[in-house]
């Protein structure tokens, strides 16, 4: 018979399981630490030197993941190897004992260091997503690597001197590159690919790949299998040319051929491909030199190492950045309801996007199609002319009406377009970018209205007033979200262009806000889309209770909203209403028989008079504002962060 105790969860079993999962891990990682320091000690060209020492990369990783409360770990992985492979008499071993457990320190404190600059996001997590973290790393690694490099010398020197015949400074010089190799090759490899995996079952979750390992464009897994082969000839030629041509005069400058390939693969496949690839080519490296290798020649090995593996994650997280920026941007084109659109230098059309430009039967042999073809000649009520003249003097056209043909559409339709011209770093024109809005229904409300114009003189005044309103209401279609009431994308640049303008003239400042919620997903999630959509209402609502009647409130999409300030006197004003919007939004929303309760991250961008007040200015704008609120929500989400530091004086 089932009992009460049968139908509950056992906490002590869960904690018996956690206890056991992170004993298991421990376990793991010290064997790990042990073989890697016990195989690069079979490694050794020269005496007491080894070529690289992949367990210093195990240390600094489990130190930037977990802090110094995870210090204990590589010491007792490093008192192990002490104990078992030591070389040492009797009255040197304390020596010994001390040169294996001070060098942790050292990366205890690079760690440190790395965990709190004050760069990127604020989760005490590494993340080798940009070159001026990938810079950091490199700076603290060299610095523990030398930390550890002076103890073992210190040890050497005090108990004696070396019991083998190198120099204590070629020991030191060795010792310190070759723990940086095993540091910038090991650590980031641990942290990218070990970690996520250890977290899982740390926590009793099923093994999986994280969704964020997608690429961004996965295109380029179509270059992976030629990248992978060149790699393959690169380092088997790379063992068979010294063997054939240099039996007894080793070549370690050749493995620069790798690095080619190396930004190649870095800039396709970002930082995760590059940290495995640097490791694949290192242990390449190694083979060679334990085939080949002469002492002699072991610092010239490890400048080869060096040289591929900085490159390498430099590159990698130059290409992660971009790849970063090309998935926020694609997520972007994913929710908008335009026509996105690119065409070449020539006038043919290179890329679509956009839902309205999913809705529209483009087949292959459009691709190569000029423009001309999509907007033929027009009639005097179209902007046809300043079309045609902007594109002649390559200059940016903002809501221009045009009559277009497109793919599997009978009959023409009614747009509004926006472009900007391309040039590349020379100057060199390269074609145009831009949107189009479907006004459609827009346009035949209009004929309506001009057909009832025509109509009995008696039904005038009657039939006017339904037209106008029908007008009014595709109007605020047009340009106000239904949800919430509020001004969408297209008013909302409006308004922006105007109040830059404005800004301009009245020579004040002016600014940006961009408004995120913190926890939409979770009340959409749990409560339904009904009590979401009543939830953006409710804050919609509360947005604008804390701006003044001259401000716009403007919904981009989703939960996502802008406020534009304007007549401002100092950037303190803009502070002011993002902490008041960031206090009222956090108040508890009452739906229906709860109340749930929200978060913001604000970022804030402010717009000075000496600027321009151009689209592309609005734009940069817009950009700097998206970037702050993330920056708000790296540090804890609930706040506001400025896009630059202004004087609040």
């Amino acid at each position: 018979m089932e009992t009460a105790a049968d139908t509950h969860t056992n906490p002590s079993g869960q904690a018996g399981d956690s206890r056991g999962r992170i004993v298991a891990l421990v376990l793991i990682y010290i064997a790990a630490w042990v073989v890697l320091w016990w195989a690069a000690d079979l490694l050794e060209l020269a005496d007491g030197v080894s070529l690289w020492q992949p367990s210093a990369g195990l240390t600094l990783a489990i130190l930037l993941e977990h802090g110094a409360r995870a210090l204990p770990l590589p010491m007792a992985a490093s008192l192990i190897a002490c104990l078992s492979l030591s070389f040492w008499s009797w009255e040197q071993w304390p020596h010994d004992l001390l040169a294996h457990l001070i060098p942790p320190l050292g990366y205890a404190v690079a760690a440190h260091i790395l965990r709190s600059a004050p760069i990127g996001r604020q989760d005490k997590k590494w993340h080798f997503n940009d070159p001026q973290r990938v810079a950091m790393f490199l700076g603290a690694a060299a610095g523990g690597s030398l930390f550890a490099a002076l103890c073992g010398v210190l040890a050497l020197w005090s108990a004696g001197g070396p019991p083998v015949e190198t120099s204590l400074p070629e020991i030191a010089l060795g010792w310190w590159v070759g723990d940086f190799i095993g540091v910038v090759t090991v650590a980031p490899l641990v942290l990218i690919f070990a970690t996520p995996l250890a977290r899982q079952f740390r926590q009793g979750e099923p093994l999986h790949l994280p969704e964020s390992w997608a690429l961004a464009d996965p295109s380029t897994m179509r270059v992976a299998p030629a990248q992978i082969a060149l790699s393959v000839l690169l380092l088997l030629a790379l063992f068979w040319i010294p063997h054939r041509f240099w039996p007894d005069q080793p070549q370690p400058f050749l493995s620069m051929l790798l690095l080619p390939v190396l930004t190649w693969i870095a800039a396709t496949h970002g930082m995760r491909g590059t940290v495995l690839t640097v490791f694949l080519y290192e242990l390449g490296i190694v083979a060679m030199v334990a085939l080949f290798g002469r002492a002699d020649q072991t610092l010239q090995y490890q400048i080869v190492m060096l040289a591929i593996m900085a490159s390498g994650l430099l590159t990698g997280s130059a290409s992660q950045a971009r790849l970063a920026h090309l998935t926020r941007f694609r997520a972007m084109t994913e929710v908008s309801n335009d026509l996105l659109w690119e065409f070449d230098g020539s006038g043919r059309l290179r890329d679509v996007g956009g839902r309205f430009g999913k809705a529209i039967e483009w087949r292959k042999n459009h691709q190569d199609t000029d423009w001309r073809a999509y907007v033929p000649l027009q009639e005097q009520d179209t902007d046809f002319s300043e079309l045609r003249t902007a594109i002649q003097q390559r200059r940016s056209f903002q809501q221009l009406a045009l009559r277009l043909k497109l793919p599997g559409r009978e009959q023409s339709v009614w747009t509004l377009n926006s472009g900007l011209p391309l040039f590349d770093e020379d100057g060199e024109f390269l074609g145009y970018r831009g949107a189009t809005t479907d006004i459609t229904d827009h346009k035949k409300v209009e004929a309506l209205l001009r057909n009832f114009n025509q109509a009995l003189e008696a039904k005038v005044a009657e039939r006017t007033q339904t037209l106008a309103q029908a007008s009014q209401r595709n109007w605020r279609l047009a340009n106000f979200d239904s949800l919430t009431g509020l001004p969408n994308r297209n008013l909302f640049f409006e308004h922006m262009r105007k109040g830059l303008q404005q800004a301009r003239r009245q020579w004040r400042l002016a600014a940006l806000l961009l408004v995120d919620l913190d926890g939409f997903k979770e009340v959409n999630d749990t409560f339904g889309h009904d009590r979401g959509d009543e939830l953006l209402r409710r804050i919609a609502d509360r947005l604008q209770q804390c701006v003044r009647a001259t401000d716009t409130v403007a919904r981009l999409g989703g939960d996502e909203f802008t406020v534009i300030l304007l007549d401002l006197e100092q950037p303190l004003g803009a502070e002011t209403v993002a902490r008041k919007m960031v206090e009222r939004l956090a108040e508890p929303v009452p739906l229906g028989e709860t109340s749930v309760a929200v978060t913001a991250s604000v970022g804030i961008a402010l717009y000075r008079p000496e600027w321009p007040d151009t689209l592309d200015q609005a734009m940069k704008l817009l950009r700097q504002a998206d970037a702050a609120m993330y920056a708000a929500k790296r540090a804890g989400k609930n706040r506001w962060r400025f896009a630059e530091s202004p004087d609040l004086d």
